[in-house]
């Protein structure tokens, strides 16, 4: 069709006019080689591209797929019309995605902090500080509080279970009990959380529940092998296990500005303890397992009940 009028409008972002015949052949051979993201228009309402019925015109929202067109140079005069391509569209929610992820990992990290080192009933407000995000950005990706427990817990939970899972594949079984406690005692003395991982009721969570209840019977099964082979004394038990990662966290935390390798010291004279040649007769028992629970298992906040009621008296 041949041009009817002696003005090209060029509509991309804000419409702007080449008042001049020459002027609008410069601005088109310009362009000519170029692919733009467009839908082109002429003067008779026809549409020049891949498509014949664009999905959108120029006085509707831009976010539609694109139609790629070419500017024709020869015989044509019209109007362009710009549009949202569908690559854009592709991008922006790979965008969202990323940072979508990126907060969910950051209030995981928050988390994982603050329950180390306030419990599992750390104020979730502190979580949203710390995390750097809006409160319904923590809801919207964990909607309860056990939600976050378990998201947070889980990676630890599984790593303590190939702790005991490598331990228990060693052939040599004094090696493998003496390499899962001493990996233990290091995880608490240096990062903390395990006795809270070991210790705390994770009510409302038959997930967390069950996984470490996987953990102790790994380690009963470790210490049983280990005793029926003669390499640990027989008497030696798992609820003793807790109590010597307990006063040797308390050993690291006394030490840790002063002597920070002190508490290796004190868990391999505990491990010397339990050799079975080094065996001398006990005064007391092992405690049960219902005592230790009655002692050690702790509310969401970490603390034992005996420490709760002392500070409510």
């Amino acid at each position: 069709m041949a041009p009817t009028r002696s003005r090209v409008s060029i509509c991309i972002g804000s419409p702007f006019s080449f008042p001049a015949a020459e002027t609008a052949s410069r601005a088109a051979k310009a362009m000519l080689t170029t692919r733009v993201a467009m839908n082109i228009r002429d003067s008779r309402g026809q549409w020049y591209g891949r498509e014949k019925n664009p999905p959108c015109s120029g006085d509707q929202s831009p976010l539609h797929r694109i139609t790629e067109s070419r500017l024709r140079y020869s015989g044509y005069h019209g109007h362009v019309e710009q549009t949202t391509s569908a690559r854009d569209e592709e991008r922006r929610p790979r965008a969202e995605r990323r940072d979508s992820i990126r907060n969910r990992e950051r209030i995981i990290s928050a988390a994982q902090a603050l329950f180390t080192s306030e419990g599992l009933d750390a104020p979730m407000d502190k979580i949203v500080t710390a995390a750097g995000v809006s409160p319904g950005t923590l809801y919207r990706h964990f909607p309860s509080r056990v939600q976050l427990w378990e998201a947070v817990l889980d990676q630890p939970l599984h790593a303590a279970l190939e702790l005991v899972e490598r331990a228990i594949a060693n052939p040599d079984r004094w090696a493998g009990v003496a390499e899962f406690i001493m990996a233990t005692c290091a995880l608490e003395a240096e990062r903390g959380g395990y006795l809270n991982l070991m210790t705390t009721r994770f009510d409302g969570s038959p997930q967390l529940v069950e996984l470490r209840g996987r953990i102790q019977r790994r380690i009963e099964e470790l210490f049983e092998r280990a005793r029926e082979e003669g390499a640990i004394r027989p008497d030696f038990t798992v609820e003793d296990l807790i109590f010597i990662t307990l006063s040797n966290s308390r050993v690291a935390e006394v030490t840790r500005t002063v002597a920070p390798g002190a508490w290796r010291r004190n868990a391999e004279l505990f491990l010397d303890s339990i050799r079975p040649e080094r065996a001398h007769p006990l005064s007391q028992p092992a405690m049960r397992p219902s005592q230790v629970a009655r002692t050690m298992m702790r509310p969401p906040t970490g603390r034992t009940r005996s420490s709760t009621a002392e500070k409510s008296t």
